[in-house]
Formats: structure tokens, C-alpha cells, sequence
């Protein structure tokens, strides 16, 4: 029976091969072996998939708003900004985690408790780029986001249909709402951008805070919730549709972006215990996980 033996020396490979009474020895230097593989991936019409180097997701901790930071292979992607007066504390976080550009800002909707901080945000860290949905809403956080945005010359994306993003290793599927913007309805919920994230085989799915009619169109016209990890629609509020999203999306964690002063319905949370969905809750303290493109830990 043949016997084979590896070595590995000073950058080459040593193969030693025992059959009967015969030794064969093969040398080869480790570069000529790295050659050999690209020429075999190329002929095979394939390239070598870039390394992940891990992604780290937060859910900062400022009461019943939204402001998610997704930190990946250097770059920086935020999802709302909170409300004006969280922009300080978003400011030092940032600081503290050694950012000081953010590759893009996704912006889901108008509402003061998602765009508040992003004015005074601007005024410490750099935005390369901003996606927001396609309407104008006349309030004073919304003219602080537009004179901000002007004023620090941030290119804008408004979407009114579905868009993609790619930034390094990670996939950003933009969802525009289906539905009309009525002022006086004030029905911003329902314009919320939905996020689909997927960084090598784990995919995140950030809700807004869909509501209603566009939740509801979310979760019976095809689109495809499944994720592992659902940033809760709405603060956790309960919804009609609540049950469909999560037979929909099965998630192994739900990211609930509640306070103790507003906490999350109780009916959301009994239906996240039943499915064994880990509920993370804003409440408590920031919510940190981390993706090394093939399972989610929480830190």
C-alpha cells in the first residue's frame, strides 16, 4: 500500500511517496503551487472570492430611535441616525470605534427619530454618499438633513424603485416602498427603505419602521424576507402582519430597537419566544454582533 508524507519548509513542499520498495520525492516551491491553482481557477472560469475579514453590527442604544452601524473589511455603513440630540453621542461612538468616514448613510424614512442626529453627525465625520427615499417632508429635522447635506456637498440618491449597492464584501439590497406619501395621513412609516444585507452566507434584513399597507405588501408579494438576522419593524410594535413577517423571515435574532420608557408590545415579544427567536434589545445596552460571513456571534 502507498504511504504519502508532507512537509512544508522554507516556503516549499515536500512530498514524499512510499510505494513497495520505491521512493518518489517531490519538491515544489509554495509560489509555483500558488500559480499552478490561479492558472486551475482561470482555466475553470473562476477567481479566487475575496477574503472576509468580518463584519461588526451595532444597534446603538438612544432610547426608541434607529441608528445601526455596520463596520466591515474597512468600510463604514450607516442605517438612521437617531434623533438631534443622539447626534453627539453617535458622533463619539464613531470616535471610539476609530471612524471618521462613513462609506454611505441609508436614511429609511423622515421621521425626527431616524434622521434627528444626522445634521449634527456631519459636522464630525465625512458621508461619502446618502440614500433616502423619494419624498420631501416639511419639518425641522428634515430642512437641519437637507442644509447639512448641501452644505457638506453629500451626494444624495433618492429612491423610487429598487436599488443595489456593493461595498467590499457585503450586498445591499435597497427596497423602495410601494406606497404614496401623504403629508397629511403623515404616513412616513409606510415610505420606509427596506435592507437587505447579505455579507458572505448571512443575510440581515433592516425593517424601518414598515408599517401597514407596505408591510403588509412586504410580506404577501413575493419579496423575500429570509434572513438571520431582522432588524424588528417599528420599535417592536405589534402589527397584524407580525406573524406572516416572522414565518417569513425565521430569523436566529431580532434586533429591537425599543427603551424601557417605550418598550416593545408584549404580544411581539411572547411571539419571538415561541419561535426561539433571541430577542436583542436597545433597552438594555447597545446591541453588538459579529459576522464572520458564515455565523453571527453576539458580543
Amino acid at each position: 500500500m502507498a504511504a504519502t508524507q508532507i512537509f512544508l519548509s522554507d516556503g516549499f513542499v515536500t512530498v514524499f511517496c512510499l510505494a513497495s520498495q520505491h521512493k518518489t520525492v517531490y519538491t515544489i516551491a509554495m509560489k509555483r503551487i500558488k500559480s499552478i491553482m490561479l492558472c486551475l481557477l482561470l482555466l475553470m472560469g473562476c477567481t479566487p472570492s475575496p477574503a472576509l475579514g468580518g463584519m461588526d453590527v451595532y444597534a446603538f442604544s438612544i432610547g426608541k430611535a434607529d441608528c445601526h452601524l455596520l463596520s466591515f473589511d474597512g468600510a463604514h455603513v450607516l442605517i438612521d441616525a437617531g434623533e438631534a440630540d443622539d447626534g453627539e453621542d453617535i458622533a463619539d461612538a464613531l470616535k471610539y470605534l476609530g471612524i471618521d468616514k462613513l462609506d454611505l448613510v441609508i436614511l429609511t424614512h423622515f421621521d425626527k427619530d431616524h434622521i434627528g442626529g444626522f445634521a449634527e453627525l456631519c459636522s464630525s465625520v465625512d458621508v461619502a454618499k446618502v440614500i433616502m427615499p423619494d419624498y420631501v417632508r416639511d419639518s425641522k429635522q428634515y430642512r437641519a438633513m437637507m442644509a447639512a447635506i448641501e452644505g457638506y456637498s453629500i451626494p444624495v440618491t433618492r429612491l423610487s424603485a429598487d436599488a443595489a449597492e456593493t461595498i467590499k464584501g457585503a450586498t445591499f439590497e435597497i427596497w423602495a416602498s410601494t406606497q404614496v406619501y401623504d403629508a397629511k395621513k403623515g404616513n412616513d412609516n409606510e415610505l420606509s427603505l427596506i435592507t437587505a444585507v447579505t455579507y458572505g452566507n448571512v443575510r440581515m434584513l433592516y425593517m424601518g419602521d414598515a408599517q401597514d399597507s407596505w408591510l403588509n405588501d412586504l410580506c404577501y408579494k413575493g419579496y423575500d424576507l429570509s434572513c438571520d438576522v431582522l432588524k424588528f419593524p417599528y420599535h417592536g410594535k405589534w402589527q397584524k402582519e407580525v406573524p406572516a413577517l416572522l414565518a417569513l423571515s425565521l430569523p436566529k435574532y431580532a434586533i429591537i430597537t425599543d427603551s424601557n420608557k417605550n418598550p416593545m408590545a408584549e404580544e411581539t415579544e411572547q411571539a419571538l419566544k415561541t419561535l426561539d427567536i433571541e430577542i436583542l434589545s436597545t433597552s438594555v445596552d447597545n446591541v453588538h454582533l459579529f459576522i464572520d460571513g458564515s455565523t453571527v456571534t453576539v458580543q
